[in-house]
């Protein structure tokens, strides 16, 4: 039979190991300004270039949307 310190150290311990780094207080490297994923830059369409291709794909619809919007 295993006394409570051989158990521990053979890694059966059911006390919670402390990490000694705060997760929040990483050291920050040159390219680390922001955290987390970066919105891609996109400009929306002018409207001129989204009617050329509502028209090609499907005139009808770009017919419909045209009297929605006002143009």
């Amino acid at each position: 039979m295993i006394n409570e310190y051989e158990y521990a150290q053979a890694g059966g311990g059911l006390e919670r190991k402390e990490r000694p780094i705060d997760p929040l207080s990483k050291p920050m490297g040159p390219g680390d300004q922001e955290s987390g994923p970066k919105r891609p830059e996109t400009d929306s369409p002018s409207r001129d270039n989204l009617m050329k291709r509502m028209r090609k794909v499907d005139p009808k619809q770009a017919e419909k949307y045209r009297q929605r919007t006002g143009e």
